[in-house]
C-alpha cells in the first residue's frame, strides 16, 4: 500500500516538473516550435495557420529569415499580396538567392505595372537557372515595346517543344499574340493551353477573358464557369466568375456564386470583400458592414477591409468615422493611394479643399496612372480658380490616356473658364467625337460655341443634342434662353410642351416651363407649373425657391396662405405645403410663424433638407438654438450635397462662430454657383476678411455690391470695403 502511494506521489511530481519545465522553456526553443509547426502548415498548405505561427516566431526573433520568406509566401499564397510584398522584399534582401520569393516578388510587380521591376527579378532568375519557365514567362509578362514583345514571342516559340502539358507557357504566348493584335493566333494559342491542361483554372480563366474582349459572353461564360468548378471553394476564380455575373448586371447570380464561396470556405476573404462592396454599392449599409465584419473577425487589420468600412462611412456621411478609417489604413500602408483618394473624398465631405487636395498629391505620386485622383485634382483646381495646373495636368493625361472621355469635359471647362472659348470648342469635339452616342458631346459643343457668339451654330449642337435624348433638360433649356433672347417666346412655349408631352414626370421640364411662363408674364400658368414639380417630388429645393422668387415678387402672401390653409385640411402630411407655407411666411417678415411651420415639417420628416436648411438660417440670424442651427445646417448639407444655398447656411453659420478655415470653403462654392446672388458674395467677402484674405474679400465685396445694393448686409459690406481700402 504504501508503495502505491509513493508510485502516484512520483508520478505526481514528474508531471508538475515537466509543467515547469513548459513554462520555463528558452525562447530559442520556443521560436524553434512555431517555425516547426509553421512549416507543418505550410506543407499542408495551411496558409492561415502557418501565417500565426510564422508571427509567433518573429515575435521572438524579429529578423528571422526564414519565418519572413515563408510568411511573404504564405500571404501570397491566400492573395493577399499587401501584407505579402514587404516580406518578399526584406527576403531578397536577407536571402538573395532565394528564387521562389524573388518570382512571387515579380508577379506582384508586374500586377502593379512596375515591369521595369518585373522584369529585373526575370533576368536574375534566368541567369542562374536559364530554364526556369516561370521566370521565363514573368520575362515575356514584363515586355513593354514591340521589339521587347517581338524578342519574347520568339523566345517562347523557341521553347515549345519544352512546354509539355503545362498550359501555362500557352498562355503567355496568347498573350503576347494579342499585344502584337493577332487575334487568330491568340485564339489558337489560349485554346491549346486549355487542351494540353484540361484542368488548368488559369488556362479557363484567360480563355474567358480573350472571349469578352470579343463581346463573346455566352463562351466567356462557359470559361469562367469551367475554370470556377475546378477550382476549390476558396478560389480567386470563383470571385473572378462573381465579377463576370456583375459586369452583366446580373447582380442576383453574382451574389449567389459569392454566397456559395461564403458558405464552404468561410476563411476566403476576396470572397467577404466582393461581398461587402456589392452591398455598398446597393446602398445596403447594413449588409456591408456585417460582410466587414466577419473579415474582422478573421484578421482585424485588414486593410483592405478597414478601407471598405472607410467607404461605408462615407457613404453615410458619418465623415469622422470614415477619416479615422482611412487614417487607419495608411498607418499601416502611407503609400496606399487609394486610401488617400478616399481620404481625399472624406476631406471634401467635411470641406477642407485644401486637405483634399493634399491627399490627392500623395495618391497621384505613389500611383502616377492613378486617374480618378487625377481627374479629382483637377476638378478642384478648376473650382478654385486654379486653371493653369489644371490644363497642364489634363492635357498631359490626355496625351498619355486619349480615351478617358471625362478628362475632355474637366479641360474644356478650364478653357471656359480662362475665356478660352474656341479651344473649349474644340476640346468638346473631341469628346464628342470620343463618345458619339453621347448626347452631352454636342450640348457641350454648344457650350463652346456659345461662348464665341456663334449663337446660330450652338442652336443646332443644343438641338442636336435634346434629339439624341429628348427630355435632357440643359440643353433645351439653352435653346429656350435663345429663343427669349430673340423674343421668341411661342417657340420657347412650344419646345418645352413637345418635350414634356415625351416626359411628363420630368421636374427639371416643369421648372423650364414655369420660367418660359413667368418671362411669357403668365404667373398663373407659372405658378402651376412650379407646384407640378413640388408634387412630383417634394423634397427638391429649386421648386420652392421658384415658386418663392414667383410670390414674392407679385406680393400675393395671403392668397398664397389660403391657398395652402386648403391644402393642409385636404392632407396634413403634405410636406410640401408645410414648406411653402414656412417660405410665405418668412417672406412676411413672420419669424415665429415661418419657424413653426419648418419645425412641422421637419417632425413629419427630420431629414427632409430644404426645411432644416431654412430653419438653421432663421435660428441663427433670429436669436434661435445655436447648437441646433448648426445641427441643422449639418443635415441639410448631408441631405441636399450640392445645393449652393445650403452650403450658403452652413458656411455662415460657421462664420458667425468663428470657423473661418471652414466656412471659406463652402461659401466659395455657393458663389460659384449663386454667381447673381449679392448676399452670397457678401457672405464670402466677410468670411475672406476674417480669414486674412485680404485681396478675395475686396473682389467679393466689390461684387456684392455691384449686383445690388439692397440686401439687408450692404450697408455692412460698404463699411468692410471702405476699411480695407
Amino acid at each position: 500500500m504504501k508503495r502505491r502511494i509513493l508510485d502516484v506521489t512520483v508520478i505526481g511530481w514528474v508531471i508538475v516538473l515537466a509543467m515547469m519545465i513548459g513554462c520555463t522553456r528558452s525562447p530559442a526553443e520556443r521560436k524553434a516550435r512555431h517555425l516547426q509547426r509553421g512549416d507543418q502548415y505550410y506543407s499542408q498548405q495551411r496558409y492561415r495557420e502557418a501565417v500565426i505561427e510564422y508571427r509567433n516566431a518573429l515575435r521572438i526573433d524579429n529578423g528571422n529569415a526564414h519565418a519572413i520568406q515563408r510568411l511573404g509566401l504564405s500571404y501570397y499564397q491566400l492573395g493577399e499580396l499587401g501584407p505579402s510584398f514587404p516580406f518578399l522584399l526584406k527576403t531578397k534582401e536577407l536571402l538573395p538567392d532565394d528564387t521562389e520569393s524573388r518570382l512571387r516578388l515579380g508577379t506582384m510587380y508586374l500586377a502593379g505595372r512596375k515591369n521595369t521591376e518585373a522584369r529585373e527579378e526575370a533576368t536574375f532568375i534566368l541567369e542562374r537557372t536559364p530554364n526556369n519557365l516561370d521566370a521565363l514567362l514573368l520575362w515575356a509578362g514584363a515586355a513593354e515595346t514591340p521589339q521587347e514583345v517581338g524578342e519574347a514571342v520568339e523566345r517562347l516559340e523557341r521553347a515549345q517543344a519544352d512546354f509539355g502539358d503545362r498550359a501555362k507557357p500557352y498562355l503567355a504566348l496568347g498573350a503576347l499574340y494579342l499585344r502584337k493584335q493577332d487575334l487568330p493566333k491568340a485564339e489558337q494559342t489560349f485554346r491549346r493551353a486549355v487542351t494540353v491542361e484540361p484542368k488548368s483554372i488559369e488556362a479557363h480563366t484567360l480563355l474567358g477573358n480573350f472571349y469578352l474582349t470579343k463581346r463573346d459572353s455566352p463562351n466567356a461564360e462557359q470559361e469562367f464557369k469551367a475554370a470556377a468548378a475546378i477550382a476549390p471553394a476558396g478560389s480567386p476564380a470563383r470571385v473572378t466568375l462573381a465579377d463576370f455575373y456583375l459586369l452583366l448586371n446580373r447582380p442576383e447570380e453574382a451574389k449567389q456564386v459569392l454566397a456559395d464561396i461564403n458558405k464552404q470556405a468561410p476563411d476566403f476573404l476576396p470572397a467577404w470583400r466582393r461581398t461587402a462592396q456589392i452591398a455598398l454599392a446597393e446602398k445596403k449599409y447594413d449588409d456591408s458592414v456585417k460582410a466587414i465584419n466577419v473579415i474582422f473577425k478573421k484578421n482585424p487589420e485588414d486593410v483592405d477591409g478597414h478601407l471598405l468600412r472607410g467607404q461605408v462611412h462615407l457613404a453615410q456621411r458619418q465623415t469622422s468615422e470614415a477619416v479615422e478609417e482611412f487614417q487607419r489604413v495608411l498607418h499601416q500602408e502611407p503609400k496606399s493611394a487609394p486610401a488617400h483618394y478616399q481620404l481625399a473624398l472624406a476631406r471634401l465631405q467635411a470641406g477642407n479643399v485644401d486637405q483634399a487636395k493634399q491627399e490627392l498629391q500623395e495618391a497621384k505620386a505613389n500611383a502616377p496612372g492613378f486617374v480618378d485622383a487625377q481627374l479629382l485634382l483637377a476638378e478642384l483646381n478648376i473650382r478654385t480658380g486654379n486653371t493653369d495646373p489644371a490644363i497642364e495636368e489634363l492635357e498631359a493625361l490626355i496625351e498619355k490616356q486619349p480615351k478617358v472621355a471625362r478628362a475632355y469635359v474637366l479641360l474644356g471647362g478650364a478653357y471656359l473658364a480662362k475665356k478660352q472659348a474656341a479651344k473649349a470648342t474644340e476640346t468638346y469635339r473631341q469628346f464628342a467625337r470620343l463618345m458619339p452616342k453621347n448626347p452631352q458631346g454636342p450640348y457641350l459643343v454648344g457650350l463652346g460655341l456659345k461662348d464665341q457668339g456663334k449663337e446660330k451654330e450652338a442652336r443646332i449642337a443644343f438641338a442636336e443634342a435634346v434629339t439624341m435624348m429628348p427630355g435632357f433638360v440643359e440643353p433645351l433649356g439653352q435653346l429656350v434662353a435663345l429663343d427669349l433672347k430673340e423674343k421668341r417666346s411661342d417657340d420657347a412655349l412650344a419646345r418645352v410642351k413637345k418635350q414634356l408631352d415625351l416626359n411628363p414626370q420630368s421636374i427639371g421640364l416643369h421648372m423650364l416651363l414655369g420660367r418660359v411662363y413667368l418671362a411669357r408674364g403668365e404667373g398663373t400658368q407659372a405658378e402651376q407649373a412650379f407646384l407640378k414639380a413640388i408634387e412630383i417630388n417634394p423634397q427638391l429645393f429649386d421648386p420652392y425657391v421658384a415658386l418663392g422668387g414667383f410670390y414674392a415678387q407679385t406680393k400675393r402672401y395671403e392668397e398664397a396662405l389660403e391657398k395652402l390653409e386648403q391644402a393642409r385640411k385636404v392632407n396634413a402630411q403634405n410636406l410640401g405645403v408645410h414648406m411653402l407655407i414656412g417660405m410665405i411666411h418668412e417672406m412676411r417678415k413672420d419669424v415665429p410663424a415661418a419657424q413653426a411651420a419648418y419645425e412641422k415639417v421637419l417632425d413629419l420628416n427630420p431629414r427632409f433638407g430644404p426645411a432644416a436648411n431654412n430653419l438653421a438660417y432663421l435660428y441663427s440670424e433670429h436669436n434661435g438654438d445655436k447648437e441646433k442651427a448648426l445641427q441643422l445646417a449639418q443635415t441639410a448639407k448631408e441631405v441636399l450635397p450640392e445645393d449652393p444655398r445650403v452650403s450658403d447656411t452652413l458656411g455662415w453659420i460657421l462664420y458667425k462662430r468663428g470657423v473661418y478655415e471652414r466656412a471659406v470653403p463652402l461659401l466659395r462654392e455657393s458663389a460659384e454657383k449663386l454667381t447673381d446672388n449679392a448676399e452670397v458674395h457678401y457672405h464670402l467677402g466677410m468670411a475672406y476678411l476674417k480669414a486674412g484674405n485680404t485681396p478675395a474679400a475686396k473682389e467679393s465685396l466689390t461684387k456684392a455690391l455691384k449686383l445690388g445694393d439692397s440686401f439687408a448686409e450692404a450697408e455692412e459690406a460698404k463699411r468692410a470695403l471702405a476699411e480695407l481700402h
